[in-house]
């Protein structure tokens, strides 16, 4: 029996403007030039500025005229178009229906920046996956989550530390977090993973070993259900009959005739074994710097590097449209141009926002790192993200946004943003340091050991504890692998 039932119901709603900002202040600086040559090309509002014209005259005008098409707007149906405001524009689709790889970056961009700037070709893995992930409709929780999965992928691009170990890591990375007081689950954890494997690109990426990889990629195919499941079926039970080439067995165990079993295993063969190991992946991948940040005299100052990132203005002949020629415009036209000019203010406002936040966090890791910076790359503090928040005044999730896949070029070299904001490990004499103080000091033990009996990750945890930091296997495997050395046996040389 049918009921009518009369409730109520409290929602929160993000603005499109406040989505678009978010988004924009994640994208490193030449995804950003993609995306505004995108938005200029769907925009007649919106135009590149001239690079002699004047800045400030320009902006006057916008302000002056912004101002009269608002009121004028307005003024014409204040009730309705409150409502429609909110949602001319569905920002959070307009991004996600784009995948960040084909539209954020360009794979064979080998343009020259500048002397002493490192060219960019292509972005590594795990940013590229990095930045999937935070343009995905996850929860915060999600998304740190997740992080903690990507960056302890493989170099091939799986998911091969136990699940336990991830949960520690995440337990004591969440301090100084939002998340400090809360205590993260198995269930959790297979969430934020079965979403990486099922929704990011490389399709296969995060599977725990070569069966899980492959069936990943096949059930993400559109093909008939029945060739499917064979094929499933293959991969479960006859992989190693596959290696040796046992097709009659195979025939028998699927109860197919051999010409779908060679189907099958044409199928197979397209599939990528190890999606994070691709051959352009693997080439040199060159950077271009978000930020500079330079001493001059006994001070720093920060740049953004904008060399990529045209100057944007509202496009003054449809300003000047609406305000003289109003009387003439039908009503679609005037909301034609009420949309466009709303959603290339919203655009404009976000890229300034973007500038101004990144400066801000810059500047604020700068005075707390000051030490590193008159050093030379030695000294890092253990800083978390929360203490430049709080600096800046800003949310801890906006900064965690604004570093993710950012690098900054100082004078002895240039450093991923992220790389500022440390977990402190604890030494003998109880005094915190960086982990990448410690990192620095397990390159030195490794240069200085004896090549022909190189130390293993055990005897280099117990050379640590004697260099006074208190230091598991399981961690020192980690930093060497994060510092590109590989295992004992591999750096065996004869003397």
């Amino acid at each position: 029996m049918l009921k009518q039932i009369i409730g109520q119901k409290l929602s929160q709603k993000i603005l499109p403007k406040i989505i678009l900002s978010q988004n924009i202040l994640a994208i490193p600086t030449l995804a950003l030039d993609n995306i505004i040559k995108k938005e200029l090309e769907m925009n007649p509002m919106l135009e590149e500025g001239s690079d002699n014209e004047s800045e400030g005259g320009d902006e006057t005008l916008n302000q002056e005229d912004n101002a009269q098409i608002a009121d004028e707007a307005g003024a014409e149906n204040k009730a309705e178009e409150t409502e429609s405001k909110q949602d001319e524009v569905d920002w959070d689709e307009y991004f996600e229906n784009d995948t960040p790889e084909s539209n954020y970056y360009e794979k064979n961009n080998s343009t020259e920046f500048d002397s002493g700037f490192i060219r960019e070709k292509q972005t590594s893995l795990k940013d590229n996956l990095t930045l999937q992930l935070q343009l995905a409709p996850l929860n915060e929780l999600q998304i740190f989550i997740g992080e903690e999965i990507i960056w302890s992928l493989s170099d091939e691009g799986f998911f091969t530390d136990e699940a336990e170990d991830i949960l520690s890591d995440l337990n004591v990375k969440k301090e100084g977090t939002k998340f400090e007081g809360h205590n993260f689950t198995m269930i959790e954890l297979e969430e934020s993973l079965s979403y990486i494997q099922e929704h990011l690109e490389p399709k296969g990426i995060a599977a725990r070993n070569l069966k899980e990889c492959l069936a990943i990629q096949i059930r993400s195919l559109t093909i008939e259900e029945a060739l499917k499941n064979s094929a499933l079926k293959l991969i479960e039970d006859n992989l190693e009959d596959l290696k040796q080439k046992r097709f009659e067995k195979i025939s028998k165990d699927l109860a197919v005739e051999l010409s779908t079993v060679k189907e099958i295993i044409e199928l197979i063969q397209k599939l990528n074994p190890r999606p994070g190991a691709s051959e352009e992946l693997n080439e040199e991948n060159y950077i271009v710097p978000d930020i500079i940040v330079k001493k001059i005299d006994e001070s720093y100052e920060v740049f953004l590097n904008e060399r990529y990132v045209p100057t944007l203005r509202i496009n003054k002949v449809y300003r000047e449209m609406y305000s003289d020629k109003k009387k003439k415009l039908d009503k679609d036209t005037k909301e034609y141009i009420v949309n466009n000019f709303n959603r290339a203010k919203w655009f404009i406002d976000a890229i300034n926002s973007r500038r101004e936040t990144l400066i801000k966090i810059m500047e604020a890791i700068v005075e707390r790192q000051r030490s590193y910076f008159d050093n030379n790359e030695t000294g890092l503090k253990p800083v978390y993200e929360k203490e430049v928040a709080e600096d800046i005044k800003m949310d801890t999730s906006t900064v965690s946004r604004a570093v993710r896949g950012k690098y900054v070029q100082t004078d002895f070299g240039i450093f991923e943003l992220r790389s500022f904001f440390t977990t402190p490990l604890s030494s003998n004499d109880g005094e915190d340091i960086s982990n990448t103080e410690a990192k620095r000091i397990l390159k030195g033990l490794i240069d200085r050991e004896d090549k022909s009996k190189p130390l293993t990750d055990e005897e280099l945890s117990r050379e640590m504890k004697k260099a006074g930091l208190r230091i598991a296997r399981r961690t020192v495997a980690k930093y060497r692998e994060a510092i590109n050395i590989p295992v004992a046996k591999l750096r065996r040389e004869i003397k």
